[in-house]
Formats: structure tokens, C-alpha cells, sequence
């Protein structure tokens, strides 16, 4: 059986600091919380998965990647959600993408 993982990208031209990290992630909570995977420890715990930060390149530059990993595909509808809300949280962020698609 294929692994699949969902999951919800913001990508943003300049690096984000830990406060819009944290706005980020309440977005999204706040629209798919029930989405958003839950890890557990070695001792069965339960404990929360955050935003995982990675970086890539094209040809305009950096792309910092934040990315929330989550237990079901967002819906179009909540994407634009997220999205509008990224829009309204973030102006000074003029080419930002947010992505919600799967892996296998």
C-alpha cells in the first residue's frame, strides 16, 4: 500500500519569523483543525505536528516552504478560505503561494 500524505504549503519569497509561523498554523487550524495530523510517541502520547520549514530555489530566488502535514485533503472551499486569510493576515507578502494537495 502507497504512502499518501496531504498537506497545506505556504510559500513565501522571505523567511518568515517564529510569530507569522505561528499565525500561519492558527490559520489553518482555524478552518481544518480536525485535518491537521496528530502524532504519536513512543509511550502512545499523543502530541500535535507542527509546521515543518524547508527551503528550494527557482529562478527568481528562494521559496521558503511551510508545510502542515494533515490527516485529510482540503477541500477547494477551505482552501480559499486559508487562502483569503493568509491574503488579509500577510499584505506586505506579495508573492505568496499556498498550496493543499497530496503525495503518494
Amino acid at each position: 500500500m502507497a504512502f499518501i500524505k496531504n498537506f497545506a504549503r505556504f510559500n513565501t519569497r522571505v523567511e518568515l519569523d517564529e510569530d507569522d509561523i505561528i499565525e500561519y498554523f492558527d490559520i489553518v487550524q482555524s478552518v481544518v483543525s480536525s485535518k491537521i495530523v496528530k502524532g504519536v510517541t513512543d509511550d502512545a502520547r499523543k502530541v500535535a505536528i507542527d509546521v515543518v520549514i524547508y527551503t528550494d530555489e527557482d529562478e527568481h530566488g528562494p521559496i521558503y516552504i511551510h508545510e502542515i502535514v494533515l490527516d485529510e485533503e482540503i477541500d477547494e472551499e477551505e482552501g480559499n478560505a486559508i487562502s483569503d486569510e493568509l491574503a488579509l493576515t500577510f499584505p506586505e507578502l506579495e508573492n505568496f503561494t499556498f498550496e493543499a494537495s497530496i503525495e503518494m
